[in-house]
């Protein structure tokens, strides 16, 4: 039985796309978003601490996104800004983190 527990969990685990964020950068992207203001000048500087997380300071909070929430698989961060543009991108992590938010109990 623990075996088979053991698996189901590793499968759950392979099943979720998890990349960790910035709390700070999401929030903001969020709020800019929730406000309607699709500025790409003011979303770069937030979607540049989620494309390289160097930038981000090591006492900052980091939030996972399941990347499945984004409808489309990508190779990279960086590829997703490529496709959808920056405020695509934006949007996209935006709906990660609700999609982690609503299956995170089911996995």
């Amino acid at each position: 039985m623990a075996a088979e527990d053991e698996v189901g969990s590793e499968e759950a685990i392979e099943a979720q796309d998890l990349y960790y964020v910035s709390k700070s950068a999401l929030e903001g992207i969020q709020s800019l978003l929730k406000e309607g203001k699709k500025d790409e000048a003011a979303l770069k500087p937030l979607m540049d601490k989620i494309i390289d997380p160097t930038n981000v300071p090591d006492e900052e909070m980091m939030l996972p996104v399941d990347m499945r929430g984004v409808g489309q698989d990508f190779e990279s961060v960086e590829d997703i800004v490529e496709a959808l543009g920056v405020v695509g991108a934006a949007e996209a992590f935006v709906k990660a983190r609700e999609y982690f938010d609503a299956n995170k109990e089911a996995e």
